[in-house]
């Protein structure tokens, strides 16, 4: 479940946080872990709340081009912080705490980033006309909707589906990366065959 709860938070933090805040305080259907049964429950009630309300916030500004930079940089941000508490909060794992945090917290940030990367990639991309970062936004938004209730429900449904989106977003990264590097070799090339270039071996 620790690895759900970080794809999700990494996906969008008040997504995936609210709702492992609120089933846990609410519902009572998210299990507490050592460090969670510690932790007082006006806590989690209250970082539920905070967390719903800048939901709204983070789903609306990071729509508009001129915000939507510094939304996602905050997201980065509140990922792997969002993700290493709740994370210690749920977590029944036998490895030690602090590690599972740690870890928790680098899976949420790298899922955050490749997020970002992904959403500005689209926004430069004319057939979008400067707009692709709203479905890619609203798309990682709704599969951290997704992930963790079904994660509660059946955990190989919501493992599978956290598996997919890391790997769709690591698809994505390395597939720009290709595309830069052939873009920089093709600019290589025509250097090369310009009338005075300096020839590269």
């Amino acid at each position: 479940m620790e690895i759900i709860a970080s794809v999700a938070i990494g996906l969008n933090p008040y997504v995936g946080a609210f709702l492992v805040a609120a089933l846990s305080a609410f519902s009572g259907r998210v299990p507490l872990g050592e460090f969670g049964s510690n932790v007082p429950p006006s806590v989690i009630t209250v970082a539920a709340v905070l967390l719903g309300l800048a939901l709204p916030v983070d789903f609306i500004l990071g729509k508009f081009v001129r915000f939507a930079p510094s939304v996602r940089r905050t997201s980065q941000y509140v990922a792997p912080v969002a993700a290493a508490f709740f994370t210690a909060c749920i977590s029944r794992s036998e490895l030690p705490l602090a590690l599972v945090a740690c870890g928790s917290a680098v899976l949420s940030w790298a899922v955050a980033t490749m997020l970002t990367g992904f959403a500005a990639r689209a926004s430069r991309s004319a057939a979008w006309v400067g707009l692709g970062h709203i479905p890619v936004l609203m798309a990682a938004a709704t599969a951290a909707a997704c992930i963790v209730p079904l994660g509660m429900a059946k955990l190989g449904i919501g493992l599978t589906l956290a598996l997919i989106a890391v790997t769709g977003l690591l698809w994505s990264t390395i597939d720009t990366q290709r595309v830069a590097l052939a873009t920089r070799r093709r600019g290589v090339r025509r250097l090369v065959g310009a009338p005075g270039a300096i020839s590269v071996r």
